[in-house]
């Protein structure tokens, strides 16, 4: 039996799983999060797809009078509108795809860098008018990226642990890989399973869209170099170097989002290796009843997106981590694999250590171990609405939210992530003794 902070915030939220699970899925944008009867103030949150249901499930339990909560999917199926308040003029989201908008209809931001993106530009009052800087108020995060949405005045608050690791549905990719194996496999060194230890195999590489943060993360963490070189594709199936190019692209011929195995082609199901949030895979996996919860299963034949591991080092038999997923006996449910802090987990025999990383979320043991955030700016109408909603002041005893006091501890260990202690590592992140990590752009 595991000791960690994580499986003992599973047996706490284990009773309100299934009903978050299914509340972050069916109500994740177009409905209004507990406003009270007249809600002047809407706090609208968009961003990382990573962390969206989560916070869906926050927004939902979170009521404060006279504040309305929209938490805006990023691959949203149909028209959004946010209200109008005393800072924004009233907006519409539309699908990912969707040409010739204008003024205050706009497609739904998609991904970490583009909520960053719209949180700065709304704020700037050119692009979409001084009356409607207050339109978004939160980007949700799943990188650090220093000086986004502006140096100072950015805020990045980290209210959970989460991992990245590669993943595949092939019956033909070995159960793990060396950093150098994956690293060789994303610069067409090696273009068959059978050369990283599987058996043989064409590889085709996937990545969401550059503006992902678990792309960003996975290139710089987990590939090792935020100027990783993807290599040269041969595209000419003939050649014996055959390594195509990196496909964004799902089976529609729309943006490949990430997490999502199940938009993969059925000519590639074999073949493609993808990076995967553990997080939303053990949410995904611990809702696998609920086709609309879990994207894991591939359309041919039923087969599911697997976590592979990641060895320490070229032939190195310790795994940093069995897998970034492991299965509770005792709770009958997934979990992060010891992704919790290692003073809560020293002595814990059941697994690899990972220790808390740095602002940009890196850890000396475990590549792809990451910090996710919520990321407001000081300079927006409604920044003390959205601290009070995602953050917390960073003075002693200073005043938390909801999300950050520990509250909400079992919402975060129900959608796949790990919550924080009240205790972290980096010098001044934490005056506060919050369950989250204050780190500036």
């Amino acid at each position: 039996m595991k000791n960690s902070l994580l499986k003992r915030s599973v047996i706490a939220g284990a009773a309100i799983a299934s009903s978050f699970a299914t509340f972050g899925a069916v109500l994740p944008a177009n409905a209004e999060m507990n406003a009270s009867a007249i809600s002047p103030i809407q706090i609208t949150v968009t961003g990382s797809d990573t962390t969206q249901f989560v916070m869906g499930a926050v927004a939902g339990a979170t009521t404060t009078s006279g504040v309305s909560y929209r938490n805006v999917d990023a691959y949203i199926p149909s028209v959004v509108t946010i209200p109008a308040d005393d800072n924004c003029s009233g907006i519409s989201f539309h699908p990912t795809g969707t040409t010739g908008l204008t003024g205050n209809d706009q497609v739904a931001p998609a991904g970490s860098g583009a909520g960053r993106t719209a949180l700065k530009n709304f704020l700037a009052g050119t692009t979409y008018g001084a009356t409607n800087k207050g339109c978004v108020d939160v980007a949700r995060s799943s990188s650090y990226s220093s000086g986004s949405p502006a140096a100072s005045t950015g805020e990045y608050y980290a209210f959970a642990l989460d991992a990245v690791s590669w993943a595949t549905a092939s019956q033909f990719a070995p159960a793990t890989m060396t950093q150098l194996q994956l690293q060789g496999i994303y610069n067409c060194t090696y273009t068959d399973w059978s050369q990283v230890g599987g058996s043989a195999g064409q590889i085709i590489r996937y990545l969401p869209p550059t503006t992902s943060g678990t792309e960003n993360f996975f290139k710089s963490d987990v590939l090792g170099s935020s100027a990783f070189n993807y290599g040269t594709s041969q595209n000419d199936p003939q050649q014996p170097n055959y390594c195509p190019d990196i496909r964004r692209t799902n089976r529609n011929g729309d943006p490949f989002e990430e997490n999502r195995g199940n938009t993969l082609p059925d000519e590639d199901w074999q073949k493609a290796i993808l990076p995967y949030s553990a997080g939303q895979w053990v949410y995904q996996a611990n809702n696998a009843v609920n086709p609309t919860i879990d994207f894991r299963r591939i359309n041919n034949g039923g087969a599911t997106v697997r976590l592979g591991g990641i060895n320490a080092s070229t032939n190195d038999p310790k795994l940093n981590n069995a897998n970034a997923a492991a299965w509770n006996r005792s709770d009958a449910a997934w979990q992060m694999n010891d992704a919790g802090l290692s003073v809560v987990q020293t002595g814990d025999p059941g697994g690899y250590v990972v220790v808390e990383g740095n602002a940009k979320g890196s850890t000396p043991s475990y590549p792809g171990v990451r910090f996710v955030y919520n990321v407001i700016d000081s300079r927006s109408p409604n920044y003390i609405e959205a601290r009070g909603f995602v953050g917390f002041d960073n003075i002693s005893a200073g005043s938390k939210s909801a999300l950050c006091s520990g509250t909400r501890a079992s919402i975060i260990s129900s959608y796949g992530f790990a919550p924080l202690p009240t205790s972290g590592n980096v010098a001044n992140n934490n005056d506060a003794g919050s369950t989250c990590r204050k780190f500036l752009a």
